[in-house]
């Protein structure tokens, strides 16, 4: 009979232990009104591109990573170099917890051309006494 009431209070103290946990537990966290993440995509026409954000946002502010900057859901920019460029998009929820998020892509710039190639094809260059 004393194990038996022994086994009892054991089982009793578990799941007093139990309990405890599960009602004083920190809740995991959550995203209020499910905000999507800040995203982009782009397509290109040349060495322009236009710039496309996620809907659910305001604010929007660009960084084309050529010194250039831009505002808007839609925006569209002309690289006069090639090379590789960070772009990056900072706007603010509609909805949910307040402050800017951000996202970021790489671009690489490959069509920009130059003139000068152009310029020699059509020179005409004296040399000497010779002109050709």
């Amino acid at each position: 009979m004393k194990r038996l009431g022994l086994a009892l209070g054991l089982i009793v103290v578990v799941l007093a232990l139990i309990v405890g946990a599960v009602l004083f537990s920190n809740p995991s966290p959550q995203t209020p009104n499910n905000v999507s993440p800040l995203s982009f995509t782009y397509t290109v026409n040349n060495n322009t591109f236009t710039f496309y954000a996620a809907d659910g946002f305001t604010n929007y502010s660009w960084d084309y990573g050529d010194s250039s900057t831009g505002a808007g859901s839609v925006v569209s920019h002309t690289y006069q170099a090639n090379g590789n460029y960070q772009v990056t998009l900072i706007a603010d929820p509609l909805t949910g917890p307040s402050g800017s998020l951000s996202a970021f892509k790489q671009v690489l710039v490959t069509t920009v051309t130059t003139l000068i190639h152009h310029y020699f094809e059509n020179l005409n260059v004296t040399m000497g006494n010779n002109a050709t």
